[in-house]
Formats: structure tokens, sequence, C-alpha cells
């Protein structure tokens, strides 16, 4: 992400919907005031896949509001949930699989939509599930320095 030396910022996708992304933008600037509109933002998703899924929307605002703030993303945390137009964090399908598998590759932390955490049966005491309703609270448990960095 920089500043556009543009009139009109760039907004590039790869591996990512680009409609999806613009749409992300527009909640990251109504819902949070971030000043997006002369930023140039690129998504690219390593390894030539393609994420069509909705869960992966919380992790995109993630890093767009972690490059534009210049602030780390918590270490070692997964960040799972989709946005919606009011900010809103919705829940996601398959949730113990997800947490199972972030577990198995050393996450120590589960951003997660309040929704998707009720009669959620995972005990391992390793990772610290972290439940959320907006996007406000989600980046700023994610973006919190003063949140424990294991």
């Amino acid at each position: 992400m920089g500043s556009s030396n543009f009139g009109y910022p760039r907004r590039r996708a790869q591996g990512f919907d680009f409609n999806r992304l613009s749409l992300l933008v527009a909640v990251l600037e109504k819902r949070l005031g971030l000043g997006l509109e002369t930023e140039d933002i690129f998504v690219n998703v390593a390894g030539g896949i393609k994420i069509e899924d909705p869960a992966a929307d919380l992790a995109v605002c993630a890093v767009i509001a972690s490059s534009f703030k210049e602030q780390v993303v918590m270490p070692k945390t997964v960040v799972l949930g989709e946005v919606g137009l009011s900010g809103e964090i919705r829940s996601i399908a398959q949730v113990l699989t997800r947490i199972n598998e972030a577990w198995k590759l050393g996450f120590k932390h589960c951003i997660l939509p309040k929704n998707s955490c009720q009669n959620l049966n995972f005990n391992k005491s390793e990772m610290e599930i972290i439940p959320v309703v907006n996007l406000k609270e989600a980046l700023g448990i994610i973006l919190n320095p003063a949140v424990k960095q294991s």
C-alpha cells in the first residue's frame, strides 16, 4: 500500500476477488474512518491460488489496516470472519476444522466471529480463541501492541 501519485488510486487483487476488495475498502473507510481514498492497495495471494471463501475478509481488512497504520498484525494469529457492510463480523462454516488446522500449523491465537464460537468444542489450551463482533473490535485486538505477542 502506498499513496497514489495519480488522480485515481490503484486497486489490484491477485487471487482475491476485486469486487470484494472494493467492498472491504469501502467498509474500512466508512466504519473505521481510514483515509484510503488516496492510497494504492494491492492484495496478492501467494502460491497462485484463488481465495473465494468469505472467511478471508477479516484477514484482508487486517492487512490493509496494518499497512495503512504501519502497525504489525499480532504474531501467530489466524484471523477468520466474513465482514458485512455495517462492519459486523459474520459467522463462518467449518470453524472447528479451521481451528484444528491452524493449531497444527503452530498458531497461538484465533480471532473468530462471536456467533461462530457458540457450541465450539475446542479443548487445546495452547490456542487462545478470541471472539469478536465487529471490525473495530477485531482490529483493535489484531493491531494492538499491548496484546500479548507470543
